[in-house]
């Protein structure tokens, strides 16, 4: 069980530290519209942080597994906002939904080994 918390941790840490990069650097600003509709502001000043901290209590989740609780809660979170927004019609993009399906089953996995985890 331990393998498999590092080894889900390390990809979604991964992910959420690229992801708030990208962001504040405008490299995926037009996915991010496309897929939630929001503004560029709310992805520099939301989701850009709130990813940020997700990776963090990721990590410190592989040792820690109260925080790593949190942080898998967290990303999940995250992905389930989405894929909220990529069901709206007009936003059903195959990559998005796809990414965010394979990236939140990973986040609900690692919730689930977390939360099964008796270290």
């Amino acid at each position: 069980m331990t393998a498999a918390i590092w080894v889900v941790s390390l990809l979604l840490v991964a992910e959420f530290v690229m992801a708030p990069i990208n962001l504040w650097t405008g490299r995926t600003m037009s996915a991010f519209i496309a897929f939630t509709g929001f503004d560029p502001a709310t992805a520099k000043r939301i989701f850009a942080p709130v990813k940020l901290v997700g990776a963090v209590l990721v990590a410190v989740g592989v040792v820690l597994r109260p925080v790593g609780i949190i942080g898998a809660a967290l990303v999940s979170a995250i992905c389930a906002v989405y894929l909220i927004r990529l069901a709206t019609p007009g936003r059903r993009s195959p990559a998005g939904l796809t990414g965010f399906l394979i990236f939140g089953a990973g986040a609900v996995a690692l919730l689930v080994l977390q939360i099964a985890d008796t270290r």
